[in-house]
């Protein structure tokens, strides 16, 4: 736009021309060119200028970036700042915490160390009774070793007498098989038990159908136990009624349930034995009605079964052992 001016200065100058000297001519065109070389140079240093403008605004935007960034990193630390600022207040509380425990543990410490001074001296006296009864009880521990040899000796005793129980029943087994072989049938059989020799004898080989009367049959059946028992020599006798678990339907007076009816019959059973010469001292009759079953109830023929004596037959000399022997099986 200047240089544009000059031009346009320049024309008017030459068209005046004609109306000035030569020399006012020549201080124009002076006048001209260095109006020309300073366009030039404002030209150059408006360009200069311009590249200045150019390179500020880059700056600028740059550190307006830079700016940015300095403002997000200021915010992540005033965040940081902020939760150790927090971190601080926890730790204070936890500091003073601890400082109130330290002391109450002090405190807590001087008490233990005295109650430990308290202890010295009562563990210091214990230690006196203690040596006392260590005394005492080395004199119990003499006596409990006396008294594990003697029952040592009882055991071997024991175990002498229990051996010979054994052998005293398989004795009686063989004898009583012997002399009632010619009875053995379904009906009457024999076996061992724990600690002695048992005959099961069905009701209807010694009792007439619903009597409590015993038969020729079963008369004759008891007179050869009762020889067979008195070869027996040092036992002891059981004569136990069994029944089913059918309730009795005629009641009498001394005739009210099983119980009653299964004690009536080991009664005479044991009174046709003892009227046979056996040694009534020796026999015990009993009745467990029909809580101790053979075979189910639920059948005819089961309960047939469960109505019968048993006869128990135990070595006399023995009779402590089978108790011992008995109480140790609970």
């Amino acid at each position: 736009m200047v240089h544009n001016r000059l031009i346009t200065f320049l024309l008017f100058c030459c068209l005046l021309g004609s109306c000035v000297s030569q020399q006012k001519y020549n201080s124009l065109v002076q006048a001209r060119d260095n109006l020309e070389l300073k366009a030039t140079e404002y030209s150059i240093t408006l360009s200069q200028e311009r590249t200045k403008a150019i390179n500020l605004n880059k700056r600028n935007q740059e550190l307006s970036r830079q700016l940015a960034q300095v403002n997000l990193e200021n915010q992540r630390m005033t965040r940081e700042l902020d939760r150790l600022r927090t971190d601080e207040s926890e730790l204070v509380y936890q500091h003073v915490q601890l400082t109130s425990k330290y002391e109450d543990m002090q405190d807590y410490f001087e008490i233990v160390l005295d109650d430990c001074d308290k202890d010295k001296i009562a563990i210091a006296r214990k230690d006196r009774s203690l040596q006392v009864k260590e005394d005492s009880l080395l004199k119990v521990l003499i006596d409990l070793r006396l008294l594990e040899e003697s029952i040592r000796q009882r055991e071997n005793s024991l175990v002498a007498l229990s051996q010979y129980d054994s052998t005293a029943i398989n004795t009686i087994y063989q004898n009583i098989n012997q002399d009632l072989n010619n009875l053995v049938s379904p009906g009457f059989r024999i076996t061992k038990i724990p600690h002695g020799v048992q005959i099961s004898i069905d009701e209807t080989e010694i009792f007439g159908v619903g009597s409590l009367d015993i038969s020729d049959q079963g008369q004759e059946v008891l007179r050869h136990l009762a020889i067979a028992l008195n070869a027996q020599p040092n036992i002891e006798v059981l004569v136990m009624g069994h029944t089913d678990k059918v309730p009795i339907v005629k009641k009498a007076r001394y005739l009210n349930d099983n119980w009653d009816l299964s004690a009536l019959k080991a009664t005479a059973v044991t009174r046709v034995l003892t009227e046979a010469k056996l040694d009534p001292t020796i026999v015990t009759a009993s009745g467990r009605a029909s809580f101790d079953p053979a075979v189910s109830n639920n059948t005819q023929l089961g309960r047939d079964k469960n109505k019968r004596l048993e006869i128990s037959i135990y070595p006399k000399l023995m009779e402590q052992v089978r108790i011992h022997m008995d109480r140790k099986s609970y």
